[in-house]
């Protein structure tokens, strides 16, 4: 049984500034409510201190009050906590969150507060609902002029009104006013995530610590080796000293997909019930747990001997959605279908890359040939404003021949400027060597223009190979650079801190090692069926692929198919129905990303327009906030205003 030590922390990053004025200015259209009506909605980046005189630097949910009286003015005051109530549904990977809770102004004060909660990386506030009193706050997704009108004429009325437009979330922001002396706050919201699976693991955290952080010395789990539903506890010491602040209760109905090998709490006493072979409810022991640690749900998978699927199927509004993930073999049955590769490392030696970029980019790929194995082909190439590669085509990684490549590289220096078309054609030009799998990993500081001549280049040679992106500072073009990963079936890695450069290569070139499964099909017309991501990446060690399905009827079960080392692997699963899992939310979102896209390269003004109403029906529908669309709330009680 393995148990988790690891003590996961979310921390947002900060990218506004820390007073509540200085977001104010961020958005022009919110300026006026704030200052008058007091009632916002933001995304925010929050910093990590724990001052907790700053609201936007809190790192769970809660509610800072700010008064007039001379002697807190300008300072806020973290308002009593009075109930949570954490509701999660997790589908696969999907984690779809109802967050209820309950503050109370036990100043003698009238006062102004601000609401912040933490979210996950890449997660978005999509519904909610806010109680002060006897006021009710209830958010709608409109169309973004709609969205401003309605907030024009609840302004103009004397009513309350906020509007949220898209930001990059990170922390969800409320901003309220005339909280009366002993008033009460009811806080309800919805967001869903995707989960990250990280070291054969998924992980759910829900940010609950108001004082410092511990690292505990163990983990008490479950190692899950029956089938049979059943209960037990699970029991991680905690400090009770502070287990009247901050009362909150937690349940977590989760359906893996797959049989699981282990499932834990790393710091809360939980009940699991197994309601099924891959079913679980989860939910906190105890009427209020203790706060003074996050609390963190992790489960194992239990990886086999092959890649192995899950499979979940939702139905909305007579319209059929569908989730594969796919997931990798155990490590030990991997390593024994090793995949025989052919490794092309182009490197940018222009002058924009001397210094710290190139020294770190020259160690990442000495390190990198000492992976290579004998079964492994690579070459270099580099280029400048010219383009020329080490051999004349791939060759066998024996140490003769890596040897040679390091003394190559390590007398490479940076001058010049950069031209990247010619580069790209010659890695991609070996059609000779076009049956063996191979790996284009593409290191560049520069700022592509000529997008669409590159783009063409990929289309049409790409054959057998996976295009991997790294892109340096601040100058690369990442639009780019995340497409032509995306047309190449490989992925984008941006480095934004140069003294980061030999790390994150480093990361992976590992990854790249373990090819699990590659040529990934999934048996479906796409005439009939609308399935993102376009093209199927393919599943590495220790990560997972999803597809996501839309139609207005599904298969009874689906076939997917692959390369598995060098023989052919196929399966097939059935779909498990479930209701308001949240896949329709999560493929309407891939939809909108690949629709921003193809407007990005849109040349004419109607094809543009066709686009941004297709992108807005699509967020309406499933009740997104997007580049078109707005989160709009009104105050349907009057306010009087001195």
């Amino acid at each position: 049984m393995n148990t988790i030590n690891n003590y996961y922390f979310y921390r947002a990053k900060q990218n506004m500034h820390t007073t509540a004025l200085g977001i104010i200015h961020k958005i022009t259209v919110v300026i006026s409510v704030y200052l008058v009506f007091g009632l916002l909605f933001q995304h925010v980046y929050a910093s990590v201190s724990d001052k907790r005189n700053d609201p936007y630097q809190s790192e769970h949910g809660s509610v800072w009050l700010q008064t007039n009286d001379a002697q807190n003015k300008g300072t806020y005051i973290e308002a009593l906590q009075m109930q949570t109530d954490v509701d999660y549904k997790v589908t696969g990977a999907i984690a779809r969150a109802k967050i209820k809770q309950q503050f109370k102004n036990t100043s003698s004060l009238w006062a102004e507060g601000i609401y912040v909660f933490p979210l996950p990386e890449k997660a978005a506030v999509d519904h909610f609902r806010m109680v002060i009193g006897d006021r009710i706050i209830e958010g709608e997704i409109k169309q973004r002029i709609i969205a401003k009108k309605i907030y024009e004429r609840a302004k103009s009325t004397g009513k309350k009104a906020s509007l949220i437009e898209q930001q990059r979330p990170n922390v969800f922001t409320t901003s309220l006013a005339n909280i009366a002396p002993g008033e009460e706050i009811s806080v309800e919201f919805e967001y869903q995530q995707v989960l990250e699976y990280k070291d054969d693991s998924y992980s759910l955290r829900f940010p609950m610590v108001v004082g410092p952080r511990y690292h505990p010395d163990k983990t008490f789990s479950q190692n899950i080796t029956s089938h049979a539903p059943g209960e037990t506890s699970v029991y991680t010491e905690t400090d009770q000293s502070n287990s009247n602040k901050n009362p909150v209760r937690i349940h977590v109905l989760l359906d893996a997909g797959v049989n699981l090998y282990d499932l834990s709490s790393s710091y809360h006493r939980i009940n699991i019930k197994q309601t099924s072979e891959t079913r679980y409810s989860i939910s906190t022991i105890g009427e209020n747990i203790s706060s003074d640690r996050d609390f963190e749900l992790i489960w194992k998978p239990q990886l086999v001997n092959s890649p192995q699927l899950s499979a979940f199927s939702e139905e909305i509004d007579a319209e059929k959605y569908a989730m594969i993930t796919l997931l990798p073999p155990d490590l030990s049955h991997l390593q024994q279908k090793v995949q025989a590769r052919d490794i092309i490392f182009v490197l940018d030696i222009s002058g924009s890359m001397s210094g710290t970029s190139i020294d770190q980019a020259k160690k990442s790929l000495i390190t990198a040939l000492d992976g290579l194995t004998t079964i492994d082909r690579f070459n270099i190439i580099w280029f400048n404003h010219e383009t020329d590669r080490l051999f004349q085509g791939a060759v066998t990684a024996t140490a003769q021949y890596k040897n040679t490549a390091k003394r190559f590289i390590e007398n490479l220096q940076a001058d010049g400027g950069t031209e990247m078309l010619p580069a790209l054609k010659l890695a991609l030009s070996d059609q000779e060597e076009f049956s063996r799998f191979r790996q284009v990993i593409f290191l560049t500081d520069g700022n592509i223009s000529n997008e669409t001549e590159l783009f063409d280049v990929i289309d049409s040679r790409l054959g057998n190979n996976r295009l991997f992106t790294i892109g340096i500072g601040s100058a690369p073009n990442a639009y780019f650079m995340r497409k032509a990963a995306n047309k190449g079936r490989g992925t984008f890695t941006y480095i934004g801190n140069i003294n980061e450069v030999h790390n994150k290569t480093i990361a992976l070139f590992k990854k790249l090692e373990t090819p699990a499964l590659i040529n990934i099909q999934i048996d479906l017309d796409r005439n009939i069926y609308e399935v993102f991501p376009n093209i199927i990446p393919d599943l590495y060690a220790g990560e997972t692929a999803t597809i996501l399905i839309k139609g207005k009827s599904l298969p009874a079960s689906i076939n997917v198919t692959g390369d598995y080392g060098n023989s052919e692997w196929q399966t097939s699963s059935q779909l498990t129905s479930t209701s308001r899992n949240g896949i329709s939310v999560s493929w309407a979102r891939e939809k909108i990303d690949s629709l921003m896209n193809l407007h990005h390269q849109s040349n004419t003004e109607n094809e543009r327009n066709s686009i941004e109403k297709e992108i807005t029906d699509t967020a309406l529908k499933h009740h997104l906030v997007s580049r078109y669309t707005s989160l709009i709330a009104v105050d349907k009680t009057p306010v009087n205003i001195d």
